[in-house]
């Protein structure tokens, strides 16, 4: 196969080229390459690597009533995403030791319309004498281990200070990266008792989970982190103090969402239950800051932390049981690209960090994702700038239809996404993937 006429990056500038792919691998990038099979003509879009989302809950296998990979793969691959990494805990089994992991691979593995990598996950009842044994078995499968300051579920109950010590100690010997949720539990859970369940106001329920509950967490994590020398990423952080402890720390990283960047408590109050996450979203000041921070490098990447509810779910009746959590992965690419890119926000060079490099690096898979590369993989996506996309929940394969961007107009459309090699979605054909053709992604450490 060869792409012709492809507008690839080239640092900030963009190149006109053409790219020879064979078995699914990048095997030439040059002008005017020998004529072998199957063309595309990419002529006036902008070919970019394949994104990367790496923060999805896809609940499965276990809670398919939610989502399911097949579902929530081909609204990624609709919105140019051609790898995700799944969260361990929001499925049956949770991922928590070797066994349970390839178990969940080897389900996901028939499923799944793109590639997909997975996330360990340790709680606090696993801070036993098995720790060091299960981290043994996930390290060569996961790409990094998932845990909780403070966890909403009971099933996966949240790590303490000293058993956080035990974690880092003990990845830090498998060559394990460690990922926490960061939110204070000596602040979120005093508050959350405290508060008044009569008021209905998604602002009180921000209050129990305010900015100061992030940054208390991120400076515990991060001391237990510099002192046993482990590799550690703080995922969803939308507070900028945070985001700055983060940024100061050589053995440390830390990603934003899109939620982050375009929501406020403000928003919050008005939109209600299809806005509400845990960690909620802050106060006005931080949107602006967080995006100069995801600009200039001192927040890694962007990830959408997809995880929808269904429609009961987010409706309850009260913003104090109403389901926490979105569906983000079908709009992580078109934000970036959209209110970043073409908004003036980001150079190219770091939109291609964003959303796809970046990720690439950290978690061990950039030698196969990450870029338009020879021997990478041929994961593209292909943008018309010119274009704009409405994005309809009732029209996205998800099974997410309660959320914050229903309706929404972004700059830029998906013409066209790639994986190894293989069509997947076709704005004029539609999805043509098929279940089975994601691959699973071990890390290459």
């Amino acid at each position: 196969m060869t792409v012709r006429n492809a507008v690839i990056p080239n640092g900030d500038e963009t190149r006109e080229t053409d790219i020879a792919i064979v078995d699914g691998r990048i095997a030439a990038i040059g002008a005017d390459l020998p004529r072998d099979g199957e063309e595309i003509d990419a002529e006036g879009l902008l070919v970019l690597p394949g994104a990367i989302d790496p923060h999805v809950h896809f609940f499965d296998p276990g809670y398919t009533h939610k989502e399911s990979f097949p579902a929530a793969s081909a609204a990624a691959a609709m919105g140019g995403v051609t790898t995700v990494v799944d969260m361990p805990d929001t499925s049956i089994p949770m991922a928590t030791d070797g066994e349970t992991v390839r178990a969940k691979r080897d389900h996901i593995q028939k499923r799944s319309l793109i590639d997909f990598g997975l996330f360990g996950g340790v709680s606090g009842l696993l801070c036993d004498d098995k720790l060091g044994e299960r981290m043994a078995e996930m390290a060569p499968l996961v790409l990094a281990v998932k845990t909780y300051a403070t966890s909403g579920a009971d099933f996966f109950p949240r790590v303490n200070d000293y058993q956080y010590a035990q974690v880092m100690e003990v990845a830090q010997k498998n060559d394990v990266i460690i990922l926490v949720h960061a939110e204070d539990p000596d602040y979120v859970l005093p508050a959350t008792e405290l508060a008044d369940k009569s008021s209905n106001s998604p602002l009180d329920f921000y209050r129990t989970r305010p900015e100061l509950a992030e940054i208390l967490s991120v400076l515990t994590v991060t001391e237990v982190a510099r002192y046993y020398g482990t590799q550690l990423h703080i995922v969803h952080l939308g507070t900028t103090r945070a985001a700055e402890i983060v940024a100061g720390m050589d053995n440390v990283t830390g990603e934003t969402c899109p939620q982050y960047l375009q929501f406020d408590c403000d928003d919050f109050e008005r939109i209600g239950a299809p806005l509400k996450i845990t960690p909620p979203v802050k106060g006005p000041n931080e949107k602006a800051q967080l995006w100069e921070m995801l600009a200039d490098g001192r927040i890694d990447y962007i990830a959408s932390d997809h995880a929808p509810g269904t429609v009961d779910e987010k409706n309850t009746g009260s913003i104090w049981t109403d389901y926490s959590g979105i569906p983000g992965c079908p709009v992580v690419f078109l934000y970036a690209l959209s209110e970043g890119y073409l908004s003036g926000r980001l150079s190219l060079s770091r939109l291609v960090e964003i959303t796809s490099a970046r990720a690439a690096r950290r978690f061990c898979i950039d030698d196969r994702k990450g870029s338009i590369a020879l021997g990478k993989d041929a994961d593209l996506v292909f943008v018309n700038t010119e274009e704009t996309t409405t994005y309809l929940a009732a029209e996205s394969p998800t099974q997410g239809k309660v959320t914050p961007w229903d309706g929404m107009k972004f700059k830029g459309r998906v013409e066209r996404t790639i994986l190894r090699g293989k069509t997947i979605y076709d704005s004029n054909s539609g999805i043509t993937g098929q279940e089975g053709d994601g691959a699973f992604l071990a890390p290459a450490r």
